[in-house]
């Protein structure tokens, strides 16, 4: 009798175990979701092409109206047809998600330039680690195959930098 209520305890114990593990989010089948572009530490990034929302971010960073939650941009570097972002934010309980957004503006004076905004949603995340990961930008998905995709200097912003300067600045790969 006690090794049978030992045994459904054990059994009680992995099914709990295993049910409050798992994520039931499955974002493969989402479009706006693009697959080479998740992040070292799981988190997802959303590329959009919207010059009325791209507008919208920039005129509220510049009077100091953020969008989305806190995050550092720590570095970027290009690799092939990727801008790899390293950045760090507070967190560590739930997963993030990262836009990246492009007005869809090449501006070919030289240098020639493009701008990107990153917003970061924490989820509510309350926890306070120190999380600093990798996300990858598609050039190809978000630009697509353009002489311009190779040819131009990337500007990227966050929405809380509310001065005309880029958080950073990735040279073309020319």
């Amino acid at each position: 009798m006690k090794q049978n209520i030992h045994f459904f305890l054990y059994l009680a114990v992995i099914f709990l175990t295993i049910n409050s593990c798992s994520t039931s989010s499955d974002d493969s089948e989402n479009p706006l979701f693009n697959d080479s572009a998740v992040a070292s530490y799981g988190s997802q990034v959303l590329l959009r092409i919207n010059s009325e929302v791209f507008e919208s971010i920039n005129t509220n960073r510049l009077n100091s109206i953020n969008t989305g939650d806190s995050f550092k941009i720590n570095s970027a570097t290009r690799i092939d047809d990727n801008l790899e972002v390293s950045i760090s934010y507070g967190g560590g309980c739930k997963q993030h998600s990262f836009e990246v957004i492009w007005d869809g503006v090449v501006y070919t004076d030289p240098p020639c330039q493009m701008n990107l905004f990153i917003i970061h949603n924490a989820n509510n995340d309350e926890c306070e680690a120190l999380i600093t990961e990798t996300i990858s930008i598609n050039l190809k998905n978000l630009i697509g195959e353009n002489a311009y995709k190779d040819s131009c200097a990337y500007n990227i912003f966050t929405s809380y930098n509310s001065t005309e300067i880029a958080d950073t600045t990735v040279d073309s790969s020319n």
